[in-house]
């Protein structure tokens, strides 16, 4: 059987490597922005998503990583896709959810 295929969109790579680590159970697939986030949805069709929202160009900001929590929805309707930020702000949970997030937990995610 193999294992579920996990899109981790993160441009932080010490962090990406730590999620690597944290999920022994899963084929853990990399992206650093939403550009790469499209092409692998596209062509691996991942079980599930860890999205942060601080992405580049806008990487203080949350434009992109809501850019491609959009897409990612589009590409893959019913996909769960959580999302983390160190935001830490309400309102951008609230959000994420509304548009179509699964979940939705602050950095640094508690990875058990």
């Amino acid at each position: 059987m193999s294992r579920p295929k996990l899109l981790i969109v993160e441009d932080d790579a010490a962090l990406s490597a730590q999620y690597r680590w944290a999920f022994p159970n899963c084929r853990v697939l990399l992206a650093a922005n939403r550009r790469e986030a499209e092409q692998v949805a596209r062509a691996e069709q991942p079980t599930a998503v860890l999205l942060d929202l601080g992405l580049p160009p806008d990487a203080e900001g949350v434009s992109e990583g809501f850019a491609t929590l959009a897409e990612l929805n589009r590409i893959s309707p019913g996909m769960p896709i959580i999302v983390a930020s160190g935001q830490g702000q309400r309102e951008h949970t609230l959000r994420a959810i509304g548009l179509g997030a699964y979940d939705f937990c602050e950095k640094p995610v508690d990875l058990a």
